[in-house]
């Protein structure tokens, strides 16, 4: 993982991932999250909501022919999401080690 403390993602969601139910992390912030399949809270106003990232194998024809997409799977974070194209998430690392989530979520 990347330093924390300093670590911040913000994610529009794409037509593809509204109508697919995912949420997907770009490859140049997935030191902000743990190693993919660990159990990790993310924290949404002062609460722990369990997540976990997911990996896949994929060979969609983008550079390197052969990678791996990489998602984030939580069942708080997906209740509580605005599911429409555009919604907004911000995810920052905090000097506790936690990573904050905010945005169009409620809880």
């Amino acid at each position: 993982m990347t330093d924390s403390a300093t670590a911040t993602l913000v994610r529009q969601l794409t037509a593809d991932e509204v109508q697919q139910r995912v949420i997907r992390i770009p490859s140049g912030a997935s030191g902000l999250f743990p190693k993919p399949n660990q159990l990790f809270d993310l924290w949404h106003e002062g609460q722990p909501w369990a997540a976990r990232v997911r990996s896949e194998h994929c060979t969609c024809g983008r550079p390197p022919r052969e990678h791996r997409h990489l998602y984030l799977e939580g069942a708080e974070l997906h209740a509580g999401l605005r599911w429409q194209v555009g919604a907004e998430l911000r995810f920052q690392g905090n000097e506790a080690g936690h990573i904050e989530v905010a945005g169009d979520l409620s809880p």
